[in-house]
């Protein structure tokens, strides 16, 4: 299918209705009615669930089910004077440009998700088949980096409705190519205890600070040398991204230090795995200084979705790979050609909720879409209205192939 102007028009409001309902991580209930409205509008099967996502599908017979994916939330805008002459949810057009907080990151590819969803539902309007179930999914609290949106449709929602995923599609910013994983990611919390005392006499405590010392030297000097590599996702990395001490307070010595680790990770490995390399330098640390204490644990927070739905959960994405060969994903991606765009394939740098799809329920997932991923979280996002309008057709024609929607 050829995206027409009248549709190009209709799409380039839609992403602009959308970046103008502002949805911070949490804060994502406006913009999901807008969602859940114009898939009402639409005549399909529509529901939110517990956590918030908005979710929509058409079902035309007992085949498989193909599930377009994105997130309603995005990250702040940041400094306003970075967006001149724009507004970061103005969702302002230049030329083929829209700009705006999500635009890439991942608006414009939501909204071809979605324009892809309606034009099956035209289709079968007119009387076409196909042989399956289509589901275009919203889900909040993708930008936390702790997949608790898509983990509620996957793990709740969707069975309670009996529903399966065979190929779940990912509209993250892939520049038009297909995506197929990215590292493991975890954020692990390093924690040295001491004793207080007047920083006056400071022999009379245990500095948790000093303690950490050996620990950081270890992260930025021995570690990175040990670090496992993939022939496709590439290295491994560590980085410390944050220290707090406390009491925190003049004259006295801290007896609790708190680093916070960012851990880049292979297929291969498991977070026991990654906490167990800190648990063994901590043995070894102990046996030369008898006052050293540590711990080394994932880092996990209590989150509220915008219906109230609380939920413990941890800071990680699994790593995760999706075979081009497999049979579904082969039939999407050999449908590509036939609307002008090749199937080249890409592994992401950043974590997306394909970890919880691919990487913790082994559903077939890729990632699609033209928007690019240098303008994800930066000032000035932005994607180009001629190539989002090329996601809409590639979207179509994998989603139509595994389906066999008739031509």
């Amino acid at each position: 299918m050829a995206v027409p102007d009248s549709v190009k028009r209709e799409y380039t409001k839609y992403v602009q209705e959308l970046i103008r309902r502002p949805s911070l991580t949490g804060e994502e209930g406006d913009i999901a009615e807008f969602v859940l409205n114009s898939l009402k509008e639409l005549g399909v099967n529509c529901y939110v669930d517990i956590a918030g996502n908005v979710v929509g599908q058409i079902t035309c017979g007992a085949g498989p089910t193909v599930m377009l994916n994105g997130h309603l939330d995005v990250v702040p805008a940041g400094n306003l004077d970075a967006w001149a002459p724009y507004t970061p949810f103005g969702g302002d057009v230049d030329g083929d440009l829209i700009v705006g907080r999500g635009a890439s990151d991942l608006k414009a590819g939501l909204a071809a998700q979605f324009f892809a969803l309606k034009y099956f539902k035209e289709q079968v309007d007119l009387g076409k088949r196909f042989d399956g179930t289509l589901i275009f999914s919203a889900v909040v609290h993708e930008e936390a980096a702790e997949m608790l949106g898509m983990q509620v449709l996957i793990e709740q929602t969707l069975p309670s409705r009996a529903q399966s995923v065979d190929l779940c599609i990912l509209c993250e910013p892939s520049s038009g190519k297909i995506a197929l994983g990215h590292r493991g990611k975890v954020e692990l919390v390093v924690s040295t205890m001491g004793k207080t005392a007047h920083s006056s006499q400071p022999k009379q405590g245990v500095n948790a600070l000093q303690k950490m010392v050996p620990v950081m030297d270890y992260v930025f000097d021995e570690m990175p040398s040990t670090l496992k590599s993939h022939p496709v996702l590439g290295e491994s990395s560590v980085t410390v991204t944050d220290c707090i001490v406390k009491p925190g307070a003049q004259s006295i010595v801290p007896d609790y230090c708190e680093i916070s680790i960012d851990r880049r990770y292979m297929p291969q490995e498991s977070i026991p795995e990654l906490i167990g390399e800190f648990d063994r330098l901590f043995a070894r640390l102990s046996e030369k200084d008898p006052e050293f204490k540590a711990v080394a644990r994932t880092r996990s927070y209590d989150e509220r979705t915008y219906t109230g739905y609380e939920q413990t959960v941890d800071k990680y994405h699994p790593a995760w790979l999706t075979d081009p060969e497999l049979p579904i994903v082969k039939k999407a991606l050999d449908a590509l050609p036939a609307v002008g765009q090749k199937a080249d394939c890409i592994y992401w740098k950043f974590g997306t909720d394909g970890s919880m799809t691919a990487g913790l329920h082994n559903i077939p997932t890729i990632g699609y879409s033209h928007a690019q991923e240098k303008w994800a979280h930066q000032p000035k996002e932005q994607v180009s209205i001629t190539e989002m309008c090329k996601t809409i057709e590639g979207t179509v024609a994998m989603a139509a192939a595994v389906l066999g929607l008739e031509e």
